[in-house]
């Protein structure tokens, strides 16, 4: 049904509000704004007030933004709703991976992380699932205003989890509540030698160089609960986003979260999901809405396997095998679409997915947060996702305009960049399974 053929409103707001193609690609697009702003700056907040609190913050965002598009009666008001949650979701995808990773046991520190990018597409499913059954006039406001609901459900839910007690441990005078938070977490009263561990990875990261002595100064505390005294690398200057970029140190961690990041996006993965309902629609003896469903179905459950791979064949090795595939997937594709060949063109469209469900996916935002130290990684985290919606951007612009030209043989292009991207993979990117910040660099440096 369109906009011209909705029944009269019988409401205060209009049961739909008319717009021009590129009014709505407006609309659309502006998300990625919001999440640019909300990663790039606000996401900081989790470095100096921590990641319980900003995540609190945040679903203030999230639930305003879901309610100002639910109830909008104007293109305007669609567009400050859309930035708004855009905001909500740059902040959330970088807090929520160093949150987990700062949580997990070490051995079960990649799980942990793939959960992360499993609710992602558990929200993606969900939202599909709520479209085939709302994308109607005037349904539409139940998807948006769903947001809400969620934001409602996780202001809740954070009442029962616990500050990072890994981010409580590099604060000075923290250490009596990093010690109750760890002992909530793990369910036992002895976690001494636990926080002892990070305390002592902190140190060594200052005494061998690992951060910059620039704004470090070691000072010495006694905490209660403890033997002796207790030892801090403690900030006198924030890292920003500058400082992050401009440093020596960190710029081996740089060139892992560019690479990462800027792989996701230039994969095709956006193009190949948009894309793929046109192509299976020829196939598949369906409506566009169920493809699109089927391809996240799927997408969950190759993000399921690999919550279960991760910790057992390592970050950089599966991450590898994530992005060879894809390229030969990708290859297969372009074959199918310009020979016309509908079953080669379906089967790598599934296997395309489901090769990034398992790598490419979730690595890049799990990563973060091992090859960066504690009092970085959220303005890192923040850097990468920016990133990551700028380029997200860029192909989604650039997608049409190049596949008018030369039809599919535009996958041929995003096959032959993941052969690079598996290259400079290969080159600078370490094995962060089962490593601290510092064992993971220093390793490679050894390999090296």
């Amino acid at each position: 049904m369109s906009c011209d053929d909705a029944a009269p409103t019988v409401s205060l707001l209009p049961s739909c509000i008319k717009m021009t193609h590129n009014q709505f690609s407006l609309v659309t697009s502006i998300f990625n704004l919001g999440g640019l702003f909300g990663s790039l700056f606000l996401s900081r907040y989790a470095d100096s007030k921590g990641r319980w609190w900003t995540l609190l913050a945040n679903t203030v965002i999230l639930g305003c933004g879901a309610l100002i598009m639910g109830f909008a009666s104007t293109i305007a008001g669609l567009v400050i709703g859309r930035i708004v949650v855009g905001i909500g979701s740059g902040v959330a995808t970088v807090v929520v991976p160093t949150y987990l990773a700062e949580i997990a046991p070490t051995e079960y520190r990649g799980t942990f992380g793939v959960m992360n990018q499993l609710g992602v597409v558990l929200g993606i499913l969900f939202s599909q699932v709520l479209g085939l059954y709302f994308s109607t006039i005037p349904g539409w406001r139940i998807i948006l205003l769903a947001g809400s609901a969620t934001a409602v459900v996780q202001a809740i839910l954070l009442n029962f989890i616990v500050e990072s007690p890994k981010y409580l441990a590099s604060s000075p005078g923290r250490y009596s509540d990093a010690k109750k938070a760890l002992q909530r977490l793990r369910g036992t009263v002895d976690v001494d030698d636990e926080l002892r561990a990070w305390t002592l990875s902190t140190n060594e990261e200052v005494l061998e160089g690992l951060i910059e002595d620039t704004g470090v100064e070691m000072t010495e505390e006694t905490e209660e609960g403890t033997s002796g005294n207790v030892f801090y690398a403690k900030d006198t200057n924030e890292v920003d986003v500058w400082k992050f970029i401009k440093s020596a140190h960190y710029r081996p961690a740089l060139i892992v979260i560019l690479i990462a990041q800027i792989t996701q996006q230039l994969s095709g993965i956006n193009a190949v999901i948009y894309y793929s309902a046109t192509i299976l629609s020829k196939i598949l003896p369906t409506s566009n809405n169920m493809i699109t469903v089927f391809i996240s179905i799927v997408n969950t459950i190759m993000t399921v396997i690999s919550a279960g791979l991760i910790d057992k064949a390592g970050r950089r090795k599966l991450l590898l095998l994530s992005i060879s595939s894809m390229s030969i997937t990708s290859a297969l594709l372009a074959l199918g679409i310009t020979c016309n060949i509908g079953i080669l063109s379906a089967i790598s469209i599934i296997a395309y997915v489901a090769t990034f469900a398992i790598g490419l996916g979730p690595i890049p935002f799990l990563i973060t947060p091992e090859v960066v130290d504690t009092r970085a990684v959220a303005t890192a985290g923040g850097l990468g996702l920016a990133v990551n919606w700028i380029m997200n951007f860029i192909v989604a612009a650039a997608f049409l305009e190049i596949r008018e030209f030369v039809g599919g043989n535009v996958f041929y292009i995003f096959a032959a960049y993941l052969v690079l991207a598996y290259l400079l993979v290969k080159r600078y990117v370490p094995e962060t399974k089962g490593k601290t910040v510092e064992e993971a660099w220093q390793a490679w440096k050894t390999s090296d």
